[in-house]
C-alpha cells in the first residue's frame, strides 16, 4: 500500500468479528473508503466498516448506532445480568435439590454446576458492559 491508500474491513457489529475472509478492499483516497463504508453500512444495517491506513492505524469505524447500542450499549449489559441471576439461581435450585435427595441425582449437579458457570460469565459481562457505558 501507498501512502494515500488505505483499506476497509468489514466486521460484524454483533459479534465485532471480521466478517470477510477475503483481503481486504484497498481505495485511493479516504473520501472513497467512506463513501465506500457509508454505502455499505446502508445496504447491510448488520456490518460494520474500520478504515486502516498504510501503518494499521485506525482512520475510522462506520456502524449502525443503533444496531451497536442494542448489543453491546446499556441494555444489553442489563439483559446480561438478568440472565445472569436466573442462571445463578437455576444454578443454586439444582444443586439444592440434588443434596436434599442425598446427591442421588448427579444429574442435578452437572446441571447446576453448569448453569454457574454460565451466571458467572453473564454476571461478569453485565458489570463490565455497565461499566463501559458508565464512562
Amino acid at each position: 500500500m501507498t501512502d494515500s491508500q488505505y483499506a476497509v474491513f468489514h466486521f460484524d457489529v454483533k459479534t465485532m468479528c471480521v466478517r470477510d475472509a477475503e483481503p481486504p478492499l484497498i481505495f485511493d483516497s479516504l473520501t472513497y473508503a467512506e463513501r465506500y463504508s457509508q454505502d455499505t453500512i446502508v445496504a447491510n444495517p448488520g456490518w460494520g466498516s474500520r478504515i486502516y491506513d498504510r501503518d494499521g492505524k485506525i482512520v475510522g469505524t462506520f456502524i449502525d448506532t443503533q444496531l451497536y447500542e442494542r448489543f453491546h450499549g446499556r441494555p444489553a449489559a442489563m439483559r446480561s445480568l438478568q440472565v445472569g441471576i436466573a442462571c445463578l439461581l437455576a444454578g443454586v435450585a439444582l444443586i439444592s435439590l440434588d443434596v436434599w435427595f442425598g446427591l442421588r441425582l448427579i444429574f442435578g449437579v452437572f446441571l447446576g454446576a453448569r448453569f454457574l458457570w454460565v451466571a458467572g460469565v453473564k454476571l461478569i459481562d453485565g458489570v463490565t458492559g455497565l461499566e463501559h457505558n458508565k464512562k
